[in-house]
């Protein structure tokens, strides 16, 4: 078959023609497999590519995620799944703006924002959180230990339970235990 120029190409022609390999990957949270700490019951799940960052995370009853600043670039929606939360941010005069939100109640949280989040009630906290991805996304200044009460989620890992490099079309970092196609 001869090869045509792309001015030649119909949309039928073109329609796959300039796209990355596509795939679909199916992603299970680990409280689908077991827990492992008191506060928090896995490291929490990221999903992310070039463009966006999804984070699912359960904490228990009692649990938190102490004060903590993303970069200012990464603006995130949480959304309450289960259980009852308490967002709590620091303004830049020293005053603070508490938010409690419950079950499928979003809440946004500035980029650059120094925030915290904290259970409430008896019930588990389950939450998924988006945001448009920033390149050092991750980058957080948690507060010192003699400042704060040391908690588990202070010692969480945050790794990539699937990162798709959508610029190099590859599959960066996936966690066998979690991901399928």
């Amino acid at each position: 078959m001869e090869q045509k120029d792309d001015s030649e190409l119909t949309p039928e022609d073109l329609a796959h023609t300039h796209l990355p390999e596509q795939t679909m990957y199916k992603v299970q949270t680990p409280a689908a497999h077991s827990g492992d700490s008191e506060a928090v019951r896995h490291s929490p799940l990221i999903i992310r590519t070039n463009e966006f960052r999804l984070l699912y995370f359960e904490l228990e009853p009692s649990g938190r995620i102490d004060w903590h600043t993303h970069v200012p670039g990464l603006d995130e929606v949480n959304l309450c799944l289960e259980g009852r939360a308490k967002y709590t941010l620091e303004r830049e005069d020293g005053s603070h703006q508490t938010i409690e939100i419950g079950p499928m109640e979003f809440v946004y949280v500035p980029g650059g924002a120094r925030h915290k989040i904290e259970v409430i009630g008896e019930q588990a906290h389950r939450s998924l959180s988006a945001a448009k991805f920033d390149t050092a996304a991750r980058l957080e200044a948690l507060e010192d230990e003699s400042e704060t009460e040391n908690t588990d989620a202070d010692d969480l890992e945050w790794q990539d339970a699937l990162f798709v490099d959508r610029k190099r079309d590859e599959v960066v970092a996936k966690d066998e235990t979690l991901v399928s196609k």
